[in-house]
Order: C-alpha cells, then sequence, then structure tokens
C-alpha cells in the first residue's frame, strides 16, 4: 500500500514531535551540561592528588587536600541545584555527623559525606567525558553529514568520505540520510543515558541506607522527647484536676456525712438535707472523674474494639459525626489505642475551635495498614505551628512509624489522614 503525501507529512510530524519532545531536549540538556562541567569535576582529582603527592615533601602539599574536600562539596552541591533545575529531582541530604563545633568541621572536610563527594567528582569525571562525549560526538557527525548535500556543489569532484563519492547528488544525499539516522540516535540515546546519570547521582549524593537509619534514629529520640513531655504535662493536668476539682468535692462529701451523722438523732432534717447534698456532690465528683481519664484508654475498647469505643466518642461530640467502620477482624491494641486516642482528640478539637456543623470519621484496613480519616466542614485555617495539639498526635503516630497528614485550607474543609501499621 503506497502512503499519500498527507500521511507522508502526518508520519514525519510524528517522528519530529517526538525527536524533539521536551524530555528529550532536557535529557540531551543535562548530558551536554555534565560535559560542560567536565573540567570541574577534574579540579578536585588534581588537587587531592597533587597535594598527597607534595605532602611528603616539608608538607607542602598538606592545604591541597582539604580545598579538594571542600571543592569536591561544592561540586556536589552544584550537582545538586542543577538536576533540580533540570529534572524536578530532589536529593536528600546524607545525615551531617553529629558532635561538636570542630568535630563537625573536621567531620565536613574528611568525613563519609566528604569521600563519597569527592568518589562522585571522579565517577562524573569519567561518566562526562564517556557518555557525555559519545552523545555528544554522535550528534555532531550526523549534523555535519546532514549538511553536506548543502555543501555537495561546493566540493570539487572526487571528494570521498569513507569510500562513497560524496561530490555527486546521490553520494551527498547518502551521506544526508546517514547523518539523519545518527541524530535520531543521538537523540533517542540520551534518554536512558541521562535517566541512568540522575540514578548514578542519587545512589552517590543522596541518603543511603545508613542515613535514614541515622535520620530514623534522630527521629525516633526526638519523638521521644517530645512524648515524654506530652506525658509529663498530661500527668500534670491529671493532678491538677484531681486537686482542685474531684478531690475537694470528695472531701465535702465526707464533711456532709459526718456532719449529717452527729445530726441524725436530734436534727433529723438537717441530717437528710446534708445527705442529699452529699449525693448531689458524690455524682459531680464522678462526672469530674470522668472528665479528667478522657482520651485514656477505656475499657469498652479492650472488650469490643475500636468501632464501639469510636460510636461512643461520636454519641458524646456535640458535632454530628457520621461514622463508618470497615474492618474485618481488629488491628493490634496499639493501633486500636492510638487510632482511638486520634478520633478522641481531633473530635474535642473540632467540637472546640473548628465551628464546624459534621464531622466524618472513616477508618478501614488498607493493605497492611490501619487508615483513619476525620474531616469536618468547619472554617479550616488550622496550623500545626499554632499550637502542640496536631505535634502531640504526629508524635503519637511517628513512634509507631505511622503517618499524619494535614490538609485544612481557610474556608475548611480540614482532612487530617492517618496511616498506622496493621501490627504496630
Amino acid at each position: 500500500m503506497r502512503l499519500r503525501p498527507p500521511r507522508i507529512r502526518a508520519a514525519l510530524s510524528h517522528v519530529a514531535r517526538r525527536l524533539f519532545a521536551r524530555d528529550i531536549v532536557d535529557d540531551l540538556l543535562q548530558l551536554l551540561t555534565t560535559l560542560a562541567m567536565s573540567p570541574l569535576y577534574c579540579v578536585p582529582l588534581v588537587l587531592f592528588l597533587t597535594g598527597v603527592a607534595l605532602t611528603p615533601v616539608l608538607l607542602i602539599g598538606l592545604p591541597l587536600v582539604p580545598l579538594a574536600m571542600m571543592l569536591a562539596g561544592w561540586i556536589a552541591r552544584l550537582d545538586r541545584h542543577r538536576l533540580s533545575l533540570l529534572r524536578e529531582l530532589e536529593i536528600d541530604m546524607p545525615v551531617a555527623s553529629p558532635g561538636g563545633r570542630w568535630k563537625d568541621r573536621l567531620g565536613r572536610l574528611f568525613g563519609r559525606r566528604a569521600w563519597r563527594e569527592l568518589v562522585f567528582t571522579v565517577v562524573m569525571l569519567l561518566w562526562a567525558m564517556g557518555a557525555g562525549g559519545l552523545v555528544m560526538t554522535v550528534l555532531a557527525a550526523g549534523l555535519l553529514l546532514l549538511l553536506l548535500p548543502l555543501l555537495a556543489p561546493a566540493l570539487p569532484n572526487g571528494s570521498a568520505l569513507l569510500g562513497v563519492d560524496i561530490g555527486t547528488a546521490l553520494g551527498a544525499t547518502s551521506a544526508g540520510l546517514a547523518g539523519l539516522a545518527l541524530i535520531t540516535a543521538g537523540l533517542w540515546l540520551g534518554r536512558p543515558l541521562a535517566r541512568a546519570e540522575s540514578d548514578l547521582v542519587m545512589r552517590m549524593l543522596g541518603a543511603n541506607q545508613v542515613d535514614h537509619l541515622v535520620r530514623r534514629m534522630m527521629d525516633l529520640e526526638d519523638s521521644r522527647s517530645r512524648m515524654v513531655d506530652a506525658a509529663e504535662q498530661e500527668r500534670q493536668r491529671i493532678e491538677r484536676d484531681l486537686h482542685d476539682g474531684a478531690q475537694q468535692r470528695l472531701l465535702s462529701v465526707a464533711m456532709n456525712l459526718g456532719r449529717a451523722k452527729s445530726r441524725f438523732d436530734r436534727d433529723p432534717d438537717k441530717a437528710r438535707r446534708l445527705l442529699v447534698t452529699a449525693h448531689e456532690e458524690a455524682k459531680a465528683a464522678m462526672q469530674e472523674l470522668r472528665d479528667v481519664t478522657r482520651g485514656l484508654h477505656p475499657a469498652i475498647l479492650t472488650e469490643q474494639g475500636v468501632e464501639p469505643a469510636l460510636a461512643a466518642i461520636a454519641a458524646r461530640c456535640p458535632v454530628s459525626v457520621e461514622l463508618g467502620v470497615r474492618l474485618s477482624e481488629r488491628p493490634t491494641p496499639r493501633a486500636e489505642a492510638i487510632a482511638y486516642y486520634v478520633v478522641s482528640e481531633l473530635l474535642t478539637n473540632i467540637a472546640k475551635h473548628a465551628g464546624a456543623e459534621r464531622a466524618t470519621v472513616k477508618i478501614y484496613r488498607e493493605d497492611d495498614l490501619l487508615r483513619l480519616t476525620v474531616v469536618d466542614d468547619g472554617i479550616g485555617g488550622a496550623d500545626p505551628d499554632r499550637g502542640s495539639g496536631i505535634h502531640g498526635l504526629r508524635d503519637r503516630v511517628r513512634a509507631v512509624d505511622g503517618h499524619l497528614t494535614l490538609s485544612s485550607p481557610f474556608g475548611g474543609p480540614t482532612v487530617v489522614d492517618v496511616t498506622l501499621p496493621w501490627r504496630a
């Protein structure tokens, strides 16, 4: 079947769009900038080798070694910014070694991260000369061959390239087609090489498993410290509420009972009134005790699970709460307790601060995660930096490798999404 001219134009247009797509241009720009930075990659290696070679000679080369390390670190930061601009690729920084002022400086110059950056410049020098040089050579050769048909009339008769007479129209056209093929190959070769370079930079400059473990340890220490402070504040709140509320009421109950006992025989009516007062004080003390123990582990959670416990919270909330629980089995007690505490605190905050009329609570299992979402139609604008409530919830969730995200634009709605390990 013979292609008609419109179909040929459409095919050529499609090929041109594919060849000069934005991602291909970005790939070539990345490789081109890598090749352009090859002189910079070479400088730290030259300084380091010169410093090592001259150090035995009266320590002349000793200052060159830390200078090479500093330049390697600067080039590594430049490469991070370059990939961030070209590929929108964010590379996690390795964790700095903790220590004092001088230890930090020495660690920055000669620590594990500094050596990685020096090796990185050497590897990138070889990569730039190999991958970048290959692509640019192929493209340059293709461009030269592609221009030969235009130069053919000016070439003397008998001019040959690789045994092909390019002085003739047929030879020049063949060279032009070969150039087009080389340019196409160079453009398509840039994509896998650019991706391989991005992976290489991420592996060498990004945080490795050790860095993630150190960062995780630091986060756990920070969370543990804040949780200890939160627990101490909660203990002080319970102690203060017991002392100022229930304890005073129970003392009043005891005093009224004592007075009623002493007047029971000689003034029964007064004794009866004192008993009524003591009874009212005892009921008020019970209510205050229930208020003091809010957020603590309730018996219904242990006996019946998270759904009845959350239903009890929703029933007491002054805001209308729609509760949706889809759990075919119970998670671990720790996951249940954290989910209960988070929902309890969020509903309390909604009732106090959100100005909401309705809230929705959903809790379900997603793979190996216990996921809960709390949404309210309040005024929004919740800012974790303005209070410790969200920070405390986030610390409690992160203590078991969970995650808490908050979305609260002004005008609402406010959405809190929490994921917990099913077997926390």
